[in-house]
C-alpha cells in the first residue's frame, strides 16, 4: 500500500515537473563567435551559414543582428558578413526563411543585354554570357539559389585592394579571377560587406546600434533603384550649407556658400515644369559676389532681372532663355542639404518637399558649366 502511495506521488510530481519545464524557457540558440572580426553568428542565421558554405562562401561575420530597411522598402532583421548579406523573412516558411540580400543589385552593376556567344554559357533570363570557368565555379558552389543569375557581362574593374581584375557581377556575388593563384584559388567571391557597410554609414544618422536609421537621402537611394544606377556609390556624408534661392520663370538658382575650393558655388536648375528629365548647368563660381543683395527691375510686373552673383551667371551663361526672369525679388537665405555621390548629386531644401537628384556622367569632377539632367523624387 506505501509502495503504491509512493509510486503515485512520483507519477503526479513527474506531471508536474513535466508541465513546469513545458512552460520554462528554451535553452538559448547555439552560436559560433570569431575572434578575427569580434562578432557571433546564432539561431536560423548560424544554421543557414553552416549549411551554405560557412567560412569559405559567406566570410565572418561584420557585425551583428540589427534592423535595417532593405531595397524592398520593408524593414527586415539582417547581419552582414564578408561576402553576404542574411535576411530573415518571418513571412515565408523554413527554410526559406532566410535568404540572401542582392549585393550585386545593390552595387549598380548592370549591363546591356548581351546575344549568345560561343564557348560560354548563355543565360535568357538576363541576357548575359558567363565564361567557362566562372560557371563552373558557379554551378560547383551553390549555383543560382547562392549567387543568383548574372547581371553584368565580364569587365576588369578597379577593386577594394588597389588591384584590377577581370570580374562579373551577379545577382548576390561577384566573381573575380585572379590569375596570381592557383586553382581552385583562381576564381574568388568578392567581398561586398564591408563596401555595403561603409555606404550605409554615409547615408544613416547615429541612433541605435540594433537598428539603422537612415538619412532621407539614404532611404530614397537604397529603396529606388534608378537613383542606385545614376548617382553611383556615395562619396562623403551629406552637408548642410548655408545658401540662398531664388525661383525663376522656368526654374531657380541656388547659391551654395563655403563649399571647399573648386566646388560648386551656384546651381541653374533650368526646368519648364520642375519634372523629371529637365536640364540643369552646374557652374563653379566662387567669386561670384553674394545673391542675397536685392535685384532690378524686370521687363514686367511681377519679373525681375538678378544682380550680383545670380545676375553675373544668369547674364555671362546665357541662362535667361531656360531660366526667365526671377518672380521674386529677392533671393531668400536658405539651408540646402546636399551629398555627393559618384556620379551625381543629391541636394534639398526647407521650402520643398522633394529631393533633386543632379545626374552628371563626368570622369574628372564637377566643373564649371558642366551640364546634368534634374530628377526630381519626393523627399521621403
Amino acid at each position: 500500500m506505501r509502495t503504491r502511495r509512493l509510486a503515485t506521488i512520483l507519477a503526479l510530481l513527474g506531471l508536474l515537473l513535466g508541465g513546469a519545464a513545458a512552460q520554462a524557457p528554451r535553452a538559448r540558440a547555439a552560436e559560433a563567435c570569431f575572434p578575427a572580426t569580434g562578432f557571433c553568428v546564432r539561431g536560423r542565421f548560424l544554421d543557414y551559414w553552416t549549411a551554405n558554405g560557412g567560412l569559405a562562401r559567406n566570410g565572418f561575420p561584420l557585425g551583428d543582428e540589427r534592423r535595417e530597411l532593405l531595397e524592398d522598402g520593408n524593414t527586415y532583421t539582417v547581419q552582414y558578413f564578408e561576402r553576404v548579406r542574411l535576411e530573415y523573412h518571418p513571412e515565408n516558411p523554413a527554410p526559406y526563411d532566410v535568404l540572401l540580400g542582392q549585393f550585386g543589385r545593390r552595387v549598380g552593376h548592370t549591363d546591356v543585354p548581351e546575344q549568345p556567344r560561343a564557348g560560354r554559357m548563355y543565360f535568357p533570363e538576363t541576357s548575359q554570357n558567363v565564361a567557362r570557368d566562372f560557371f563552373a565555379y558557379w554551378q560547383a558552389n551553390g549555383g543560382l539559389m547562392q549567387f543568383g543569375y548574372p547581371i553584368s557581362g565580364e569587365e576588369v574593374d578597379h577593386l577594394e585592394d588597389g588591384r584590377s581584375y577581370a570580374v562579373q557581377y551577379f545577382e548576390r556575388a561577384r566573381l573575380e579571377r585572379h590569375p596570381e593563384n592557383a586553382p581552385p584559388y583562381d576564381i574568388l567571391l568578392g567581398q561586398f560587406g564591408r563596401r555595403v557597410l561603409a555606404e550605409i554609414d554615409l547615408l544613416s544618422e547615429v541612433g541605435p546600434v540594433d537598428t539603422v536609421h537612415y538619412t532621407p537621402f539614404g532611404v530614397l537611394y537604397v529603396t529606388n533603384t534608378d537613383v542606385r544606377k545614376f548617382a553611383g556609390t556615395p562619396e562623403g556624408p551629406a552637408l548642410r550649407v548655408p545658401g540662398a534661392l531664388q525661383p525663376f520663370e522656368r526654374g531657380r538658382m541656388l547659391y551654395l556658400a563655403g563649399q571647399p575650393a573648386g566646388a560648386v558655388a551656384i546651381i541653374a536648375e533650368c526646368s519648364p515644369t520642375y519634372a523629371p528629365t529637365g536640364t540643369l548647368v552646374y557652374i563653379a563660381e566662387a567669386d561670384s559676389g553674394d545673391p542675397t543683395q536685392p535685384t532690378g527691375g524686370g521687363p514686367g510686373p511681377g519679373l525681375y532681372e538678378p544682380r550680383s552673383g545670380f545676375g553675373k551667371v544668369w547674364r555671362e551663361h546665357g541662362l535667361q532663355s531656360c531660366l526667365g526672369y526671377a518672380t521674386t525679388p529677392d533671393a531668400q537665405p536658405t539651408i540646402v542639404t546636399i551629398q555627393p555621390f559618384q556620379r551625381a548629386r543629391l541636394l534639398t531644401t526647407p521650402d520643398v518637399d522633394t529631393v533633386d537628384l543632379l545626374f552628371a556622367d563626368v570622369k574628372h569632377g564637377w566643373r564649371a558649366d558642366t551640364k546634368a539632367s534634374v530628377y526630381r523624387y519626393p523627399r521621403p
